[in-house]
């Protein structure tokens, strides 16, 4: 009795199954290249200089996650609407004074609204 071996039917390799693993390994990498978030890396500030003798009318002291105006805690949202009050009043210069620890967002997010009033904005740091 005679048997006949099998056919092997070569089977086209579909692309489908590639086209996925390429897309989960681009996915993976895009994801893994990307923990460093904006708002946790440190603010650094310039070296100290001669400031001019003037006394600031107003001063913003950022932390991590705590804003002071004139010692006074405040939001960020509310920071643009109080210094339209201040330069209302005659204010002319403002200081934020970045404290370490604080992050670049905290920082970004008060120079923006700062920029907004209309004041001369100057930037210190304190600590290391």
């Amino acid at each position: 009795m005679r048997v006949d071996a099998p056919r092997f039917v070569r089977r086209r390799l579909g692309l489908t199954p590639l086209i996925d693993v390429i897309f989960l390994l681009l996915l993976f990498f895009m994801l893994s290249s990307t923990f460093s978030r904006f708002s946790q890396v440190p603010v650094e500030g310039g070296a100290a200089g001669g400031a001019g003798g003037k006394r600031p009318d107003a001063m913003i002291s950022v932390r991590a996650g705590d804003v002071r105006l004139n010692g006074e805690g405040i939001e960020t949202g509310a920071i643009a609407v109080r210094l339209a009050g201040l330069r209302e009043v005659g204010a002319e210069n403002l200081v934020i004074l970045v404290e370490q620890g604080a992050t670049s967002q905290d920082f970004v997010s008060v120079l923006e609204a700062a920029s907004q009033s209309g004041l001369k904005v100057s930037v210190s740091r304190r600590g290391g």
